[in-house]
């Protein structure tokens, strides 16, 4: 083998065997890292405008947007997460997951103000050969005993879990102090004109904050809101339904009636016109009407990429990454065609030979 050759295997393998040790180091902190760059890159604007008005290469702009961080993410986070493991806990009873469920199955089909409704459909289903109210204690169960065992397992590890938090706020000081500086040396390893590579920077960039604008935080507002209209309406587990509207919103087309959905019939049946008709109209109108105004803004309206599309990288994300997936997996797609579409440009631009 030439001896030129050999050295630049060797130097390559030394390079792989160093990045897979670095790896399995920082292994156990790269969701925290990965959320802080989410952050950072996605509130770096208004930390900018801050940083202006402050002293532009002091602490004092880096500490004041982590704590806004810490104050308007990370606090309403934590107490979001401790009432969805409280209203898990109340369900998981209800359903009685060890028992088989047939507690809050009785409770429920044997309601003198549903049984008509539910002896139809029983009787529609018993047609097809299936067995309706196993399958609905079932989805039931796996609903449940899902969400509560990723919960729980923040609460179990409760510690561990506060020393992320406090790792994402430490890496956001950071991040935000030294941020040009690391943006700077990542991009300067790419060996591309200075043209193409600020393209490519601001496109990467863009995309970041169009997604978590656009998908993460579109999603938990009508998450928050729907959660709102299902404590007004009287519904149980607010918080339980907020949290599967989150996820439900990612889905395109129907989003978050999946969720409200079901609830408006069982007001219709249980509940008086007045709260069923407000109940649909909130949903329909305020809660749909964000998602149907913000979302195509700040996603597709900055990043030019189909909102389906993104909000399908979402679900695959969450299913690949967990949570840090629903800005992971619209991000991968949509830096992709960005690098795709950058491609093109330059092979067009390239002189024929």
């Amino acid at each position: 083998m030439d001896r030129k050759l050999f050295i630049t295997l060797s130097a390559f393998t030394g390079l792989l065997i160093i990045l897979y040790l670095l790896y399995r180091i920082l292994d156990p902190f790269l969701l925290a890292l990965g959320w802080a760059a989410v952050i950072a890159i996605a509130t770096f604007p208004p930390y900018r405008r801050l940083e202006a008005r402050l002293s532009p290469g002091g602490v004092r702009a880096p500490m004041l947007m982590t704590l806004a961080v810490f104050l308007v993410i990370v606090v309403p986070t934590v107490v979001l997460v401790a009432l969805l493991v409280q209203e898990l806990l109340q369900v998981q009873g209800m359903i009685e997951v060890k028992a088989g469920g047939q507690a809050f199955a009785d409770r429920v089909l044997h309601d003198a103000r549903i049984a008509a409704w539910i002896e139809r459909a029983e009787a529609l289903a018993a047609q097809a050969n299936i067995d309706l109210r196993g399958a609905a204690v079932t989805a039931a169960k796996n609903t449940v005993t899902f969400l509560l065992g990723a919960v729980t397992a923040v609460v179990k590890n409760v510690f561990f879990f506060l020393f992320q938090i406090l790792l994402v706020l430490i890496a956001l000081f950071f991040l935000y102090r030294d941020g040009r500086e690391l943006d700077r040396a990542f991009w300067s390893l790419l060996t591309l004109p200075s043209a193409r590579r600020d393209e490519l920077r601001d496109t990467v960039e863009n995309m970041v904050a169009a997604v978590v604008l656009g998908v993460l935080v579109t999603a938990s507002v009508q998450a928050l809101l729907l959660g709102l209209g299902f404590w007004v309406a009287g519904l149980p587990s607010p918080v339980l339904f907020g949290a599967l509207a989150l996820v439900a919103a990612m889905v395109p087309v129907v989003g978050v009636l999946l969720v409200w959905g079901p609830a408006a019939v069982y007001l219709a049946i249980t509940a008086d016109v007045t709260t069923t008709v407000l109940f649909v109209l909130w949903n329909a109108l305020v809660v749909g009407g964000i998602d149907n105004v913000l979302r195509p803004m700040l996603v597709s309206g900055r990043t030019g990429l189909p909102l389906p599309l993104m909000l399908l990288g979402a679900l695959g994300g969450l299913t690949a990454f967990g949570f840090l997936g629903l800005v992971l997996g619209p991000l991968v797609i949509a830096v992709f065609i960005g690098v795709f579409r950058l491609q093109g440009r330059v092979a067009k631009e390239a002189p024929a030979t």
